[in-house]
């Protein structure tokens, strides 16, 4: 995730270090929920998370003779992600390996931050999800006890246009009394991440909202204008996490603003319909991935033409990553 800096021509004290360590503060009332409701395990998920994904880093940039940059914390802050993304039963050789795959395949092998195409840790997140289904579904229930369930997705998937009655509240779902990766489940917490990155200006309130959104009336279409059905597919799963935290991520996204908007409304929309046509609970990743790829034609789209030419001119930038 990263800010929108100024023209080159102009200094700036924001840098890579300022904003990440405001993502991470950010991250903090997620962080703190998901160990309070699911403990010791969550809380080495997350451990093993940040601190596998900083080694990766250190650890290929020494090998490969480069300028060490773990210090401006954005291994730190997809590590974090990535153990958020996950429910508390998976297995640490997991997070292990997710974080391999975010830091050496999608962050550094094309040339670190700033490079990448596609975001690290949902890369990651979706790879995982094909890969080891099996070790990562078995959901439980907040506390001690460890009791299985099932995530509320399930209650309205299968071309559903209503929410069952025996699907959790609304209330259990936003104040995360049900089954879940840790991360996502809270809602008031991330609402909480959510206004201090706006009120810090590290991203616009409008891009969250934009993809929220997308998904709202997409499900509001295909539940035949049922409002609670449609809001009910924005406070469960991974949506608001992924809107707040994966979506704002600048590096896999639009450099233009008006883009971003776009962008966004384009991953709600795609997400909705991946949940409904498709049948895809989780959704979201693969969703966010696809307008990875589409993110230079957005911006290409949006780049406003330069006064006395016929076309628009197109920054490289936003096709080769910098």
């Amino acid at each position: 995730m990263s800010k929108e800096f100024d023209a080159p021509f102009i200094k700036t004290r924001v840098t890579e270090h300022f904003i990440m360590k405001d993502v991470l503060i950010a991250l903090i009332p997620v962080s703190v929920m998901a160990v309070m409701n699911f403990g010791i395990s969550s809380l080495m998920i997350l451990t093993i998370g940040v601190v596998s994904a900083v080694f990766f880093e250190y650890a290929y940039q020494k090998a490969m003779k480069k300028a060490i940059t773990i210090k401006d914390l954005s291994a730190a802050v997809t590590g974090l992600l990535i153990g958020l993304s996950l429910p508390s039963t998976a297995p640490l050789w997991i997070v292990v390996f997710g974080t391999a795959v975010a830091i050496l395949f999608v962050k550094q092998l094309p040339g670190g931050i700033g490079k990448n195409t596609f975001n690290p840790a949902v890369f990651s997140r979706v790879l995982i999800k094909i890969l080891f289904t099996p070790f990562i579904t078995n959901w439980v229930l907040p506390g001690p006890d460890a009791v299985s369930t099932a995530t509320p997705l399930r209650f309205i998937g299968n071309g559903s246009k209503a929410i069952p009655s025996d699907a959790p509240t609304f209330y259990d779902a936003f104040m995360g009394n049900i089954g879940g990766n840790v991360g996502e489940m809270v809602k008031w917490a991330i609402l909480l991440g959510f206004a201090y990155l706006v009120i810090r200006k590290v991203i616009s309130f409008w891009v969250p909202a934009s993809m929220m959104a997308g998904l709202f009336l997409t499900m509001l279409l295909f539940g035949e204008s049922n409002v609670g059905f449609a809001l009910y597919h924005v406070i469960t799963g991974t949506v608001m996490f992924a809107a707040v935290f994966m979506v704002t991520d600048y590096t896999s996204g639009p450099l233009n603003k008006k883009a971003r908007i776009y962008y966004a409304l384009l991953i709600g929309i795609l997400t909705g319909i991946l949940r409904y046509v498709f049948d895809l609970p989780g959704g979201v990743g693969i969703a966010i991935l696809i307008m990875n790829l589409l993110a230079p034609v957005i911006d290409g789209i949006c780049t406003p033409r330069v006064f006395g030419h016929n076309v628009r001119i197109i920054p490289v930038s936003s096709i080769f990553r910098k």
